[in-house]
């Protein structure tokens, strides 16, 4: 099971734009190689979390980064990318990943409502949300297109 996460509308027209010689787009979030030591796609889990299911709650960390950032990238773009030739290098691109891959961590980390069940946090021993072994938040990662 995959997932795809949208967002960030004024950024992809943007990248859409770009000049000749320029990256094809940016890739950020869990790909389908993550997987937890029992074979689980990292990628599923995320999706569970981030849209819910009859168990779990909707826990929207990923496109709250992505909305939430989406000014932040736009600033990056302005500042680095010539306006003459519209040309967003390779590391533009993985300046952008980083920059929104940071923000997707930081929001795995901060969101906390709603939040887990007594006997969650018990079994999990946390009470962070979307922490508990770590692997959801290390396989946060970006790819550029080039």
């Amino acid at each position: 099971m995959g997932a795809t996460f949208t967002g960030g509308d004024k950024f992809n027209e943007f990248i859409k734009k770009a000049g000749r010689g320029s990256i094809r787009g940016v890739d950020v979030g869990v790909f389908a190689s993550a997987k937890y030591p029992n074979g689980t796609l990292v990628a599923a889990v995320a999706a569970w979390n981030e849209f819910g299911t009859a168990t779990i709650p909707e826990r929207p960390a990923l496109r709250n980064a992505n909305k939430s950032h989406e000014k932040s990238l736009l600033q990056i773009l302005k500042v680095k990318v010539d306006p003459e030739t519209m040309v967003v290098t390779p590391r533009i691109a993985a300046l952008l990943g980083t920059s929104l891959q940071g923000a997707m961590q930081q929001s795995i980390v901060s969101l906390s409502s709603p939040a887990n069940e007594d006997s969650t946090i018990k079994g999990k021993g946390s009470s962070n949300t979307l922490i508990a072994s770590g692997n959801y938040l290390r396989s946060i990662t970006y790819q550029v297109k080039r």
